[in-house]
């Protein structure tokens, strides 16, 4: 793939799907980028190959424009795998530079039940922690209230004293 291909793919997978200026830097950013390792001698398509589908860039771009409460997504990528459904987990694997396949996952965490999940740990965690404050203090108490007797009794038989 050459970069006008990579460039044209770029465009069209981000078309409808994040404002122009966003377009526009992302595909002046890519212009730049390969141009510049075509300068250092190296071939667009191994720049291209490093970089990866211009599709799963365009999915990462989209993501988070979303997540910054721009556009919503309307397109999918099944050909290439991914969803547009923001409900699902998106993923992929991608050919790594130093041999072998890199794999990731994403996930989006701007929906309601993955908000829902959250509060639920959170409020978990919490009752976990009292829980665990409220058995030390009910296993050291039969010891710490004499204690904090005698100390106050000694204290107040000083205050006495003077």
């Amino acid at each position: 793939m050459g970069k006008e291909e990579f460039l044209q793919g770029l465009r069209q997978a981000l078309a409808g799907e994040v404002p122009q200026n966003i377009i526009a830097e992302n595909l002046n950013y890519y212009n730049s980028y390969i141009s510049g390792e075509v300068s250092k001698g190296r071939t667009e398509e191994e720049v291209i190959e490093e970089i990866g589908s211009p599709r799963l860039i365009a999915k990462t771009i989209i993501d988070s424009t979303v997540g910054e409460g721009g556009y919503q997504e309307t397109a999918g990528y099944d050909s290439a795998g991914y969803t547009s459904d923001s409900s699902e987990n998106t993923g992929g694997s991608q050919e790594n530079p130093f041999g072998g396949k890199q794999t990731f996952h994403m996930y989006n965490l701007n929906t309601w039940y993955a908000k829902l999940i959250l509060t639920i740990v959170l409020v978990a965690i919490v009752w976990v922690v009292f829980t665990v404050v409220g058995g030390l203090i009910t296993i050291f108490a039969p010891v710490l209230v004499p204690i904090l007797m005698v100390m106050l009794i000694m204290w107040f038989m000083k205050g006495f004293r003077r």
